[in-house]
């Protein structure tokens, strides 16, 4: 699969790709290692296969069930804003988490850019870490603005199945960032195309490269960590976001993230607790191949997870077309 014309390789590269002295580096062997190891070990899903040959597995129905507002039919383009207060709190595996449900449950194309202002994974997380950056798609759709999907898919990259459109990491190659007439331009032509966009925004709510994001998203998903500091943060910037003119308009929906398997919290509990607060919040488990940083592969997931993801991408789905 090709990049885009500009695309810089980066340090990592593909797995197995070998340096100049002829040997991998380390992040290349892990990220080779880690990105086929599932998330369920090999004992717990021998024991759950065998549970289910005496008793009837509901989980492809429960699925499908979950699944299916993912593949809701939308009439005009949808953009969403994945936010958070700090680093780690699984801002973009929450991006690159909804960019691959969305793209494999649906036909049309769905589209996922990295919009931190530097230094962002999202092209990483969806396999393609050599995609071009946002700004370079910007300054190429202000030469030849796209006329159909095919244009637009020559100034992204194809990931997945081919209809997961993505852009890389800003501010590499010395290039100046795009302004934020460019950027919005090229998410507005994106949403011509594309009815999902995904946008990867970096931490905290005052950069301009966020502003502008959240000013044309019709939902923000604010990523916080199932840890006293993130459920503090939950509270405090729902508080805010509604005190907050430019920011009120847009829903906001709370997504806690446990990212350590041994954690105090969990994360449907404390979403349950935020809810009864007044802030619209879901939980997402822990999940040793989302933890792990690499490429996501939804059929590596644990089948908790599988049902969790799919019933978050519905539910933002619904409340971005609400």
């Amino acid at each position: 699969m090709s990049s885009p014309v500009n695309a810089e390789p980066l340090p990592y590269g593909a797995p197995g790709t070998a340096t100049p002295d002829g040997f991998e580096s380390t992040p290349q062997r892990l990220r080779r290692t880690l990105r086929t190891r599932p998330a369920e070990g090999l004992l717990r899903r021998s024991v759950s296969s065998a549970g289910n040959l005496f008793r009837g597995d509901d989980y492809p129905h429960r699925l499908a069930e979950a699944a299916a507002g993912a593949q809701a039919p939308v009439s005009t383009g949808r953009r969403i804003a994945v936010v958070g207060s700090r680093g780690g709190a699984g801002k973009t595996t929450l991006a690159a988490l909804l960019g691959s449900v969305y793209s494999s449950m649906r036909t049309d194309a769905v589209t996922v850019l990295d919009n931190a202002p530097s230094g962002g994974t999202l092209a990483l997380r969806t396999g393609v870490p050599d995609a071009a950056s946002l700004d370079i798609a910007a300054a190429e759709l202000s030469r030849r603005p796209p006329t159909s999907l095919a244009d637009l898919s020559a100034l992204l990259t194809p990931a997945g199945r081919g209809n997961l459109l993505v852009t890389g990491r800003r501010g590499t190659g010395g290039r100046p960032a795009a302004d934020d007439a460019a950027a919005k331009a090229l998410s507005l032509a994106i949403s011509r195309y594309c009815p999902i966009t995904v946008m990867d925004c970096g931490t905290g709510l005052d950069l301009p490269s966020t502003r502008w994001a959240l000013s044309q998203s019709h939902l923000a998903v604010f990523a916080t960590t199932a840890s006293v500091a993130g459920l503090e943060d939950a509270g405090l910037y729902a508080t805010a976001w509604q005190r907050d003119p430019a920011l009120a308009a847009v829903p906001l929906l709370v997504v806690v993230v446990r990212n350590q398997p041994d954690g105090p919290f969990r994360a449907d509990a404390e979403a349950r607790r935020l809810t009864r607060m007044g802030i619209d919040a879901v939980g997402l488990g822990y999940d040793r191949h989302l933890a792990a940083g690499v490429e996501i592969s939804l059929g590596l997931l644990a089948r908790r997870t599988r049902l969790e993801a799919a019933a978050l991408a519905a539910g933002v789905l619904a409340r971005a077309t609400a």
